[in-house]
């Protein structure tokens, strides 16, 4: 076992905070070690949230594997400001079989159209103006570049996992100006 510093009680804690699972901890491994759960206090409410990830130029990356609802994710957005989302789509393995098997083949620059139909509400829940990632583990991951909400319809971005991580710690990528997915 190792050695961790927990508050006695959570009341003093983020209200955003939650279990992290392995999915959570290895993605945060790819990252150094002073960039990992990074407090970051609202200067004018007195606010305190810990970001997963805070890179030195201000990007800050979010892990979810659990669902939030919508008034949670804007929060959120609005406290970091610079930020993306990078969302364990493997948590219900339906939707992992389910985006394979409604989306086309990615073409010659890892561009696939999908369109998401069924029970699944996963990329209804993750709709937001900043970018989002989803990895479907072994089924690849993604960047959501648009989705509609009434068609159901979208376009999305194969990423290498590894060059993703490399590309931020060599700060030649800032993901947070590039938008989310837009409808159309």
């Amino acid at each position: 076992m190792l050695w961790h510093w927990a508050h006695r009680s959570r009341k003093n804690c983020d209200q955003w905070w939650e279990n992290e699972t392995e999915w959570h901890r290895s993605w945060k491994d790819l990252f150094p070690d002073d960039w990992q759960e990074v407090a970051e206090k609202d200067p004018y409410t007195g606010e305190i949230h810990v970001a997963d990830i805070k890179t030195p130029n201000g990007l800050v990356i979010e892990f979810q594997h659990s669902t939030i609802n919508s008034d949670e994710l804007i929060s959120r957005e609005l406290f970091y400001k610079k930020m993306i989302w990078v969302v364990d789509g493997c948590k219900n393995e339906f939707d992992m079989y389910n985006f394979s098997n409604m989306r086309s083949r990615p073409d010659a620059e890892g561009i696939a159209n999908f369109h998401w139909f069924g029970r699944s509400t996963l990329f209804k829940r993750w709709y937001s103006r900043k970018p989002i990632f989803i990895d479907f583990g072994p089924k690849g991951f993604w960047r959501v570049l648009r989705f509609d909400l009434k068609t159901k319809k979208g376009l999305v971005g194969i990423v290498d996992k590894s060059d993703f991580a490399s590309l931020i710690i060599k700060d030649t990528t800032d993901f947070s100006d590039c938008g989310g997915p837009a409808s159309n």
